[in-house]
């Protein structure tokens, strides 16, 4: 552990000044923090190695494919094929340009969108208080923190009132623990008795502090952690099923070039050519384009999502945020309007006071906790003059106790006001069981009539200075606060619009189950069965697996008790999904394979979620997930494409080193094919998506792929070996002919089968392509088909057509295409059948 932070907590706060060379109330001057930044580096914690753009450049020359080309061009130099050397150069240096660039973009883009919700800080320079990024923190800095912030650098606390932190993350303590500003005499080098520190990445609880920076970015102690940890990132649905796509290519593309290549070595007696082709076989094998064009849709797929309020942290999350299937949230804000008002204070009769009231709102007047919007309530409801009253302590909230107190001073009487869920204050209560038991019917009735209810009750105290939880116990109740949220009016529609795209909605919520049930009555949310959070203490992991399927309700959930639902849920092979904005929701974001917030959230809540809404709204919501639907369905087309016309071709040409006396195509041929195919894809990510297809979750289906690779293939491969009999047979056509013959046709058929792929309809008569794919695709088949008239055609080894000859390729073209229309349907159809 470092000394320098056991030498800081020993030292008083003027000392830590003065070693800081900064100043408590004027903080640094913008110049000398810009030269502490300049020295030290931004404040931040790099979640993978950044690089130079020549560094990531020369990354995409690192591609086995690539360096196999390269060392073909040097081949074909060295006995002085220079012409199909070139071509080489110049389809690796397209290629890798067209990828840097496109990659780099996309990029840009999602940084740039991630900047717009990053996390401010208060700090005080030129002695003025001011916002900044926390990466623009330095060692000197003064910083004012309050409840619901993440501490944002390893900070010596100058000044702190009822400052309590969360730091378990660092120290594994379960609860939060308060700091002061006194030096520690004796200070050892144990995180968790530094208790004037506050460590980057932990969260206030409640309170508020005046701190000074000490250590930044890597030279924290999460820093030190996070170093460790770069690159380790946790494996989502859809990077398992990619990860398990690349192994199978990879076989399919081994035993096929190895097959290829032995074939051909033996039979044409000619190991470089042979070598060459092998080369230019596993080009055409490999979806080389598929990190782009993910990095392409996925970027696209965030500027569309942006533009509809749905900030996009992590583009790896738009996949998973498509294939959602269950969404786990709290109806405040998302069911109900978030325009919480005091409706009513009462006793445990059931009538009017005006004491309830008063001591809710010294309570709500001086809790320092995160701001709620009950505490808002409260202190709009009527302004009290509580001047003659003084704070003493406070004892935080926590989602165990779900309560927190004042303490308070009034002609030297002092108070304890507690606050808190009803059924948690009247645990610590010290009336008998017939005044408990009315005042749990008072609290049924308020809540059945849609009341959000805390309870108040209070303790007399003397002669004494400090307190802790303990202290919650022999209390008198004083009465009820009820409050009231209106369901908004669209819920019902919205509720009902997540249905109709299968998602299903279930509420996870602190507030009781009478107060939950009715507001889901009143938007007409199915309630297929309730649980409240006493019951999970009885039910084993497996008992709750079986029980979260046919439960809408969650009530009175602590944060762990949410985790084992989602976790539950997720069991049942679910992309389960969580919206939360406060800070006991940050460990369900964390869990969920779809963490949500929104940009008013606090701190933490923000940056465990790998989606922010700028409103909250389901509303909102329901179009990010038309657009992360989007973004997959574009992804897949690409991955069915190399699958169903690439791979036919492929496997044509194994077949064809069988019987044919010479390659069915030159390398340099197979190169060219193949770049214009992968250059026509490249418009995929502006593709239309059908309607049908976003209607319902979508996630990696591997059934699917085998039956287009196995399907297709064969027809695509039943197609090009007719090409290769007609050609040799039939029409008798010298060796150029043959190539020039069934590079047309390969290309024709491997780049307008897309706009069969990519619907299930009808091509253009039901489901419409983008102007932008029509004109790639039209563009590289002009391309593809006028290069054997062009004058250097001879040279790569095209040679000129009879018309009959290229009439009978555009026939059989169009036979494949219907024949691959018929395909598709009998694959969905196929399908559609073993899913009933």
């Amino acid at each position: 552990m470092n000394d320098d932070l056991k030498t800081i907590a020993s030292q008083t706060k003027e000392q830590v000044l003065l070693t800081l060379q900064t100043n408590m109330d004027e903080g640094l001057t913008s110049k000398e923090a810009g030269s502490r930044l300049k020295k030290n580096g931004p404040n931040t914690i790099a979640s993978h190695k950044k690089e130079a753009w020549w560094q990531n450049l020369l990354q995409h020359f690192k591609s086995p494919l690539v360096i196999l080309l390269l060392i073909a061009a040097g081949i074909s130099f060295s006995i002085s094929e220079n012409i199909n050397a070139s071509i080489i150069i110049l389809i690796v240096i397209a290629s890798v340009l067209t990828d840097f660039f496109q990659e780099r973009d996309a990029r840009n883009a999602a940084e740039k969108l991630k900047q717009t919700v990053k996390s401010k800080v208060t700090v005080i320079r030129n002695g003025t208080e001011e916002d900044a990024l926390a990466q623009d923190l330095c060692s000197g800095d003064i910083v004012l923190l309050n409840a619901g912030k993440i501490v944002p650098a390893d900070v010596r606390i100058l000044t702190a009132k009822d400052f309590f932190i969360n730091q378990s993350s660092l120290t594994g303590e379960s609860f939060p623990g308060e700091k002061h500003a006194d030096a520690i005499a004796g200070a050892t080098s144990d995180l968790s008795t530094m208790d004037n520190m506050a460590f980057m990445g932990s969260s206030v609880i409640s309170g508020t502090a005046k701190a000074v920076v000490v250590k930044t970015g890597a030279g924290t102690e999460f820093g030190k952690i996070a170093e460790k940890l770069i690159g380790r990132e946790e494996e989502t649905d859809f990077g398992h099923g990619m990860r398990k796509f690349g192994y199978l290519i990879m076989k399919i593309t081994i035993a096929l070039v190895l097959f290829i290549f032995f074939i051909n070595a033996m039979m044409k007696e000619n190991i470089l050519e042979s070598f060459m082709f092998a080369i230019a076989i596993a080009v055409g094998l490999t979806p080389e384009l598929l990190p782009m064009i993910m990095s392409l849709t996925m970027s696209k797929g965030a500027l569309q999502m942006a533009k509809k309020g749905v900030i996009v942290k992590h583009l790896s999350a738009i996949p998973n945020f498509g294939s959602m299937e269950v969404l786990c949230t709290d109806k405040t804000g998302t069911l109900t309007e978030d325009k919480i008002k005091l409706i009513r204070c009462v006793d445990v009769s059931g009538n009017h006071s005006d004491h309830v009231f008063q001591l809710a709102y010294l309570n709500s007047s001086f809790q320092t906790g995160i701001t709620n919007p009950l505490d808002d309530a409260i202190l709009n409801f009527q302004k009290l003059d509580i001047s003659s009253w003084h704070k003493t302590d406070e004892i935080p909230f926590d989602f165990y106790r779900k309560r927190m107190s004042v303490v308070t001073e009034q002609n030297k009487q002092v108070t304890l006001i507690c606050k808190g869920a009803p059924e948690e204050i009247l645990k610590v209560c010290v009336q008998d069981k017939d005044f408990i038991a009315a005042a749990v019917k008072q609290y049924e009735l308020l809540s059945a009539d849609g009341f959000c209810v805390l309870a108040i009750a209070v303790k007399n105290v003397t002669g004494q200075q400090q307190f802790s939880k303990h202290d919650e116990a022999l209390l008198s109740f004083e009465g009820f606060v009820a409050f009231l949220d209106p369901p908004k009016e669209d819920a019902d529609e919205v509720i009902q619009a997540l249905a109709g795209i299968g998602v299903e909605v279930k509420i996870i919520t602190g507030d009781n189950h009478l107060v939950t049930k009715k507001i889901c009555r009143e938007i007409n949310l199915p309630i297929k069965g309730m649980m409240q959070g006493y019951e999970m203490d009885t039910l084993t992991d497996d008992a709750l697996r079986k029980r979260v399927i046919n439960t809408t309700i969650f009530t009175r959930f602590s944060p762990d008790q949410k985790n084992r639902i989602i976790n539950a849920l997720k069991a049942h092979h679910h992309a389960v999904g969580y919206m939360g904005d406060g800070i006991n929701d940050a460990p369900s974001l964390k869990a969920a394979d779809i963490g949500i917030s929104v940009n008013s959230a606090t701190d933490v809540a923000k940056e465990s979620a790998d989606i922010i809404l700028t409103e909250k709204s389901l509303l909102v919501l329901k179009e990010g997930i038309m657009e992360g639907r989007k973004t997959f369905g574009n992804t897949m087309k690409y991955i069915l494409m190399g699958l169903s016309s690439n791979f036919g071709n492929m496997f044509s040409v194994a077949a064809a080193t069988l019987f044919l006396p010479f390659l069915p195509m030159l390398p340099v041929q197979i190169l060219i094919n193949n770049f214009l195919y992968d250059t026509s894809q490249i418009t995929i990510p502006s593709d239309n998506v059908d309607d049908a297809y976003t209607k319902r979750p979508q996630r990696w289906n591997l059934k699917i792929i085998y039956r287009y690779m196995f399907i297709y293939g064969i027809t695509s491969s039943v197609f090009d070996i007719i090409t290769f009999w007609l050609l040799y047979k039939v029409f008798a056509v010298n060796e150029a002919q043959f190539r020039t013959g069934w590079f047309m046709e390969s290309l024709a058929t491997q780049i307008l089968v897309v706009f069969i792929i990519r619907t299930q309809h009808t091509p253009f008569y039901k489901s419409t392509p983008s102007w932008k794919l029509v004109f790639s695709v039209v563009v590289c088949l002009f391309i593809g088909w006028t290069l054997p008239y062009l004058p250097f055609a001879e040279r790569i080894g095209f040679e000129v057509l009879p018309v009959e000859i290229v009439i009978f390729i555009v026939v059989l073209v169009l036979v494949y295409l219907f024949s691959a229309e018929f395909v598709k349907r009998f694959i969905y159809r196929k399908i559609a059948i073993n899913d009933l």
